[in-house]
Order: structure tokens, then sequence, then C-alpha cells
């Protein structure tokens, strides 16, 4: 009888300890919702940290963690002789998927802390701030392979459901002369399929 009672201990916690390996590599293999990194914001309570956010996620080239900073009605607007030419956040998504795929390295400086009340808004929640941006994205591993770009996105920023902030409209601004944030993401653009 005690030979058994010893043998049942025995195999109970082999049995105990099999579900607890197992348990545990279930949730990490599964877990509810990917955990932001550290350095990012969470939650996005105000412009400053949605625009931190941005900026930490384009140069770490994290294109989810990118993507969050915007919504489903999002638009990327710039003008190209004498046309305002835009696209969505599906478009968006796409550029940067392509392009944080295929570049190496990401210099991104955003100036300014300027913020204002959009015109077409009149409630006053709708912000503007426009940050001066000096860009370069690197295709190769050395500096004959960076593309610069230079001049002002004014992101039109307002709050979701949840109350948290998200770029709803981004206006490209090129510095006279130079190529701008829009000629780097026309760089990257799946062309048109035609029938």
């Amino acid at each position: 009888m005690k030979k058994i009672i010893n043998l049942s201990r025995k195999y109970s916690s082999r049995v105990v300890c099999l579900l607890v390996i197992t348990i545990s590599i279930l949730i990490a293999c599964n877990p509810a919702e990917p955990d932001l990194p550290p350095e990012y914001h969470d939650p996005v309570d105000s412009v400053y940290k949605l625009i931190e956010n941005f900026e930490i996620s384009y140069i770490s080239q994290d294109w989810p963690c990118y993507m969050q900073c915007f919504r489903h009605d999002f638009e990327f607007n710039y003008m190209s002789n004498g046309d305002t030419l835009s696209w969505g956040f599906d478009t968006e998504q796409e550029i940067h998927q392509s392009m944080f795929n295929q570049i190496d390295e990401v210099w991104l400086t955003l100036s300014g802390s300027e913020q204002y009340t959009w015109s077409g808004d009149t409630t006053g929640a709708t912000l503007v701030l426009p940050r001066d941006y000096d860009l370069r994205i690197f295709i190769g591993p050395d500096d004959s392979t960076s593309v610069p770009a230079y001049g002002t996105a004014n992101f039109i920023c307002r709050q979701d459901s949840m109350e948290e902030w998200y770029i709803w409209q981004w206006w490209d601004y090129p510095d006279p002369g130079k190529d701008g944030w829009s000629d780097i993401k026309e760089l990257f653009m799946t062309p048109p399929s035609t029938h």
C-alpha cells in the first residue's frame, strides 16, 4: 500500500509540472495584446506624447507602432504641380511596410513646439502642430545611399472615442527647391495596377 501511494505522488507531481509548463507555453504564445516597447507613451493622452511616439516609431522603423499614430480616417496631403494629392490609411501602411523593410536606417529631427486650434473645427478640439523636419533615409550601409528631405509637416490631430490623440491629417510642405517627405514616400509607393 505504501508503495502505491508513493507511486501516485510521483506521477501526480509530474502531471502538475506538465500542466504548469503547458499553460505557461500557451500564455506566452497567445498574448492578449502586444505590449508597446517601454519608450512609447501609453495611453496617448496628449499631442506631445503622440508626436514623440510618431518620431520614435519612425526612427526605429517600427511600422506597427507607427500606424498606431493614425486611425482609419487618416489622410496624407501634399502639393504636386499645383494639384493637391492625397492618400489614406491603407496606402500609408503599404508605403511604410515596404520602406521599413528595404532601408537600413532613418535619421529624423522634428523641431518646433507650436500648436494652435484648427480653423475647421468650431469646437476647438482639433489641433495643428507644425513641425519642421530634417529627414534622411539610408537605402544602403553608407552615406552615399542616403536620400534627404526637408520641409514642414502640419500634423492635424484629434482625439478618438477613447480620448487618445491621433494624427487625423498630415500636410507636407517641402522646403523650396528640396525634396519633401512626400517624395520619400513616393519612392516606396506601389504603382497602380493597369487592367
